[in-house]
């Protein structure tokens, strides 16, 4: 059959998945009643004439106005060729003319209409054959719902009672959790990795639509409800309704997204710690470890003593909140509890950077009563440009560093950390192959290729530039989190006042200082 003629068939009811023969046999009656197709492929297949002969003759009959006799005269049983008559001896009406874009989107919305139920009737636990029985019977989407409702508190996944809530089986509830949250993260824009069996229905559902769901799924009817009386009850303090919990979990996974895709320069060079409290913790520096000694006369080993001393930070909480209200719902408003939640990821990054380079960039008193960068500690260098010299000046002094016992303990740079402004030149000087210097040929090696990893962060102001030993030979800075908790902290609350999903985000975080003998500045030039 061409596909056009069956585009025009779907269109007027014949459903999506009839076979070839139930196409010509619906085609058939349609030309009975006196509806025509004009576009092309009208015949009908060769053996097909017989049959329509046979429900032509078995429609004829006392009173029909049809004696069956103008079928056989030319074999194709065509009765809209334009030239029958009725009882009348006038012609019927010409075939209105065929509505290309009208047809494909009756097409479109029947297809819909289809994955929609079969969806429904997934999340519900429902075989695929119900659900194209509820095709075949062309039921809506809505009268779908209504049927698969009923059938659950037939099974008794719903238990319902006189005066009381009623609860949905847990299997099911799940799953539709699932398919919610999935279908709202995909309508969001969120990458979903095997989305949950039903999740493209909800894609395409307004928030009101899906706290009705919820409510109904509680065991709760909406019949009558408006939308702002739907909003508000799934919204209500003390509703068994998933829907405040759906919303919170979609902010909480889209607040995560935006967190970890927002860039970490600090995390390569600090250490990490856990924080089991808010009270102060100690950033202990160790001595170096005392010279290996002969055994004395008697075979014994000496005893190694070291010294410490530490510097004290406290991990401290920040956080907002926000009204997510019930006009933004039923608004459809899915921007507000995407975009905000984003927004929230972001400022939670921020937080961490802006402690870490602050260390930095503050230069604080340290223990000893000296700025962390001084002369005193050996790690503030005489102002030059980033080139090759003024690098190997730096570096030589950092590797000159003593311990607490006085030992040279030979530290390595392993980041060098500059402004913005320098990026690119920083990464010419250790990235090139050769040494990217006027006076030198091009086939000069340079010999600073792989041997720091530039790191440029807003936070530093030019011409200032920082070396940094890598944290597990000499941590300079270390950061903390409360009990683990390495992520932001998304909680809501139902409003009674303001009729709103009231969100919170909260992060637990510090960090402080520890050794300077693993940083080294040159104020630049």
């Amino acid at each position: 059959m061409h596909p056009k003629l069956r585009a025009f068939l779907e269109a007027n009811g014949l459903r999506a998945g009839a076979t070839e023969q139930e196409a010509w046999e619906h085609y058939r009656k349609m030309r009975a009643d006196g509806v025509e197709y004009s576009g092309p492929e009208r015949a009908e297949p060769d053996g097909a004439t017989g049959a329509a002969r046979s429900a032509a003759g078995a429609r004829s009959g006392p009173g029909s106005g049809d004696d069956g006799a103008d079928d056989g005269a030319d074999g194709d049983g065509d009765a809209g060729d334009g030239n029958s008559r009725d009882d009348s001896g006038s012609a019927p009406p010409a075939a209105p003319p065929v509505d290309a874009d009208a047809i494909a989107a009756a097409v479109r919305a029947e297809r819909q209409r289809c994955q929609e139920i079969e969806d429904a009737c997934a999340v519900a636990g429902i075989d695929q054959a119900r659900a194209r029985q509820m095709i075949d019977r062309g039921m809506t989407i809505d009268e779908a719902r209504a049927e698969i409702f009923q059938e659950l508190r037939r099974r008794g996944a719903i238990g319902a009672g006189a005066g009381r809530t009623v609860g949905v089986g847990r299997e099911s509830r799940d799953k539709l959790r699932d398919a919610i949250r999935d279908g709202l993260s995909l309508r969001a824009g969120m990458e979903v990795e095997n989305p949950a069996a039903g999740a493209r229905e909800f894609r395409s559902r307004a928030l009101h639509e899906i706290a009705r769901e919820c409510i109904e799924h509680a065991g709760i009817s909406t019949r009558g409800m408006s939308r702002l009386q739907v909003v508000g009850r799934a919204l209500a303090s003390g509703s068994t309704s998933d829907f405040p919990q759906l919303m919170s979990g979609l902010v909480n996974r889209t607040l995560l997204a935006a967190y970890n895709e927002w860039p970490q320069t600090w995390r390569p060079f600090v250490a990490v710690g856990d924080a089991n409290d808010f009270k102060d913790m100690h950033a202990i520096k160790m001595s170096e470890a005392p010279d290996l000694m002969e055994l004395n006369e008697n075979g014994e080993y000496r005893t190694a003593s070291f010294s410490d001393s530490g510097e004290t930070y406290r991990v401290v909480t920040k956080g907002r909140t926000v009204a997510l209200t019930r006009q933004m719902i039923i608004n459809d408003d899915l921007r507000a509890f995407t975009r905000i939640p984003r927004l929230f990821g972001a400022a939670a990054r921020r937080m961490e950077a802006d402690a870490v380079y602050s260390l930095l960039t503050a230069d604080p008193i340290m223990s000893d009563g000296k700025h962390f960068f001084s002369t005193d500690h050996r790690n503030l260098g005489t102002a030059s440009a980033l080139d090759s010299s003024g690098l190997a000046a730096d570096r030589a002094a950092m590797r000159k560093q003593r311990g607490m016992s006085g030992a040279t303990i030979d530290v390595t740079p392993a980041f060098l950390v500059v402004a913005v402004e320098q990026e690119l030149d920083a990464e010419i000087l250790l990235r090139s192959a050769a040494l990217p210097d006027d006076n030198k040929s091009s086939g000069v090696y340079n010999p600073w290729a792989g041997k720091l990893t530039p790191i440029a962060d807003p936070h530093i102001t030019s011409p200032n530039r920082y070396l940094l030993a890598h944290p597990n030979q000499f941590p300079a800075i270390e950061v903390a989190y409360l009990m683990g908790e390495t992520q932001p902290f998304v909680d809501e609350e139902l409003d009674f006042d303001s009729d709103a999903l009231k969100i919170k985000v909260r992060h637990d975080f510090g960090a402080g200082l520890v050794d300077w003998i693993g940083a080294y500045k040159n104020p630049g030039a």
